[in-house]
């Protein structure tokens, strides 16, 4: 036995009461169309009949058929007038009246006399007949309707049949009982056709107020994500600004200990002392570089974070890693090797300071965790389009590898809690998170493969960088700010559904989003503000799309070099970069649409920078 569920039973019980009010209503407006067209019948019937009834049951009939109406359309008007269905007694009134009116019907051909031609008694039946098909018309979502009309209107004429002639007549009732019961047959059917058309309509109601109750709760959820994630981040930026605070509050006197440790091995001292101050100097310097480390963190994720823009080659980042380490890998009789691949000589627009600490904590770290064999950097330039190529540098070691339950978590900061027992003795990962901030800073990636068939690791970075130019907008040691700043994306889309897709994928992207839904409030908008993209949907209540792409190119100022995206259905591609514009395959997923922003963008490594995932 299934359970049992109130929801539906209330359904089921609203599904058959609107059934109802839809039969009601249905009659209603019948009985308003049928009431004329009985009397006028009544009248033109009078014509041809009253010279052959007896004027004693002639005037009474006529009053039935006269007033009978006038009455069943009053007991429908008051509804009407009300623009209701009809209640219980104001239907139980009509079905009366129906009755009465019927009988008056089913009773013509009884009160005509027997001098009454043939002629006038086919007359009578043809007008019964049609008046009972009128009925069916009329009150076809009724059957009690039905049933009280032309049960005794084709039942009493059919008892005439049988008072001219038992045989024939009876075949003539047989005739007139089967055509009641087709009629009733008929108006069934009509009937449980319009209960089915009310349950779906219901049905389809309930599941749209489910959709729309869904559709709210999401919307609620992504707000409250989205405010969890921008309290979040502003917690985290806090945070981190406070770190930062710190960490310049804590170098000074750093520097203050080293600067008088520095003087102090200059003076005559004892083995021992001197041995002393060698360590202190040592630990000095080690603290510092964990400072240093943890205040470029904190830049970063403080939003304060500047990449300085110089020319720089490959074989110049090489020459200067050799000069810079050679020192360290011959004082642990280690062999240092550095590679160079692809154009050494390709002059690249790159922040030459920041490049070398990366190369400076992956190979410190090769060294320090390295006894015997060597350490290999390898740099190759790759070159990606005519503006720009992709740096690799990997450092290789013979170390004793990393544990493979450690590997996941090398490239994120570790407590000490929480860092696996077989790296513990390395320390929490400071450095490493910091060149995976870096290179996510520089368009790159970081990651870690282990020497098959051999001890060691390789860790390796890759970064995105422009080529130099003459006419380059970055002079040397200009400062590219990518202080922390939301994105903003202007959407032009008119369909509401398609706009909140685009919507919650931009936010989720980190980006303030604004929404038109026509090519005006978008040519306003670029007018009124800067923005970083403007994203086009399939419509737009004016313009196709592509027109509207073409008006923003259209617009007499910079803001007409704004990137444009445009959904396109059907693309071979799920992403075409053109020169005007970028096209994305729809229907759109956030992976593409996340990777056709990062192309629009690509000339902008500021936004660019800013264009991540927050949820």
């Amino acid at each position: 036995m299934g359970q049992f569920n109130p929801a539906d039973d209330i359904q089921t019980h609203d599904t058959a009461h609107r059934a109802r009010q839809a039969q009601y209503e249905l009659v209603s407006k019948g009985a308003l169309r049928a009431v004329p067209l009985n009397i006028v019948n009544a009248l033109l019937l009078t014509a041809i009949i009253h010279p052959y009834v007896p004027p004693v049951l002639f005037w009474p009939w006529l009053a039935v058929l006269c007033i009978g109406p006038v009455m069943r359309f009053s007991a429908m008007l008051r509804a009407r007038k009300a623009d209701r269905p009809p209640n219980d007694t104001e239907m139980y009134l009509y079905i009366a009246l129906s009755a009465l009116v019927g009988v008056a019907w089913g009773a013509t051909p009884l009160i005509l006399s027997n001098a009454a031609p043939a002629l006038v008694a086919q007359i009578v039946g043809l007008v019964i007949a049609g008046m009972a098909a009128g009925a069916v018309l009329t009150s076809a979502g009724e059957r009690r309707v039905i049933l009280s009309y032309a049960g005794p209107a084709l039942g009493l004429w059919a008892v005439s049949l049988i008072h001219v002639d038992p045989v024939i007549g009876g075949f003539g009732a047989m005739m007139l009982l089967g055509f009641l019961s087709g009629i009733t047959m008929l108006a069934k059917t009509y009937a449980e056709t319009l209960k089915e058309s009310v349950a779906a309509t219901v049905a389809l109601e309930s599941a749209n107020k489910k959709t729309l109750e869904q559709a709210a709760a999401l919307a609620r959820l992504a707000e409250h994500n989205d405010q969890a994630a921008r309290k979040a981040e502003e917690t985290a930026r806090a945070s981190a600004v406070m770190l930062a605070n710190m960490g310049h509050e804590l170098r000074s006197p750093l520097n203050g200990v080293l600067g008088m440790a520095q003087l102090l091995d200059k003076t005559a001292l004892t083995d021992e002392q001197s041995l002393m101050v060698s360590r202190l100097l040592e630990s000095g310097g080690t603290l510092e570089s964990l400072i240093n480390t943890v205040l470029e963190v904190s830049r970063i994720d403080a939003g304060r974070m500047e990449l300085v823009v110089e020319d720089l080659t490959p074989s110049d980042l090489a020459d200067r890693l050799r000069r810079e380490h050679t020192p360290h890998a011959l004082a642990k009789k280690l062999d240092l090797q550095i590679e160079l691949t692809g154009d050494a000589e390709r002059t690249l627009r790159a922040d030459g300071g920041r490049l070398l600490h990366m190369c400076r904590i992956l190979t410190g770290n090769a060294l320090r965790f390295t006894e015997s064999g060597g350490v290999t950097i390898r740099l190759h330039l790759d070159e990606t389009s005519n503006a720009s190529s992709s740096l690799r540098i990997e450092v290789h070691d013979t170390g004793s590898g990393v544990p493979e339950s450690s590997r996941d978590q090398l490239f994120n900061a570790m407590g000490r809690d929480t860092i696996d027992e077989n790296i513990k003795q390395s320390g929490t990962g400071l450095g490493l998170h910091l060149v995976r901030k870096l290179a996510e800073m520089m368009h790159g990636d970081v990651g870690y493969a282990p020497v098959e068939g051999e001890t060691g690791s390789v860790f390796w970075f890759e970064v995105k960088l422009r080529h130099s130019a003459k006419a380059d907008r970055f002079a040397d040691g200009e400062q590219m700010s990518v202080s922390s700043r939301r994105l903003r994306i202007l959407v032009g889309e008119s369909e509401p559904a398609l706009r909140s897709v685009l919507l919650g994928y931009l936010k989720s992207f980190n980006c303030v989003v604004t929404c038109s839904s026509n090519s005006a409030e978008l040519v306003d908008a670029l007018g009124a503000s800067a923005y970083d993209a403007v994203v086009l949907g399939h419509e737009l209540s004016d313009v196709e799309p592509e027109d509207a792409a073409a008006d923003v190119r259209a617009l007499p100022s910079t803001a007409a070099m704004t990137p444009v995206l445009r959904l396109v259905e059907g693309l071979d591609t799920p992403l075409r970069v053109n020169a005007m514009e970028t096209l994305i395959r729809s229907p759109v997923s956030a992976e593409v649409l996340m990777e056709g922003l990062k192309q629009a963008l690509a000339n902008d490594p500021i936004a660019n920078a800013q264009l991540y995932r927050i949820a």
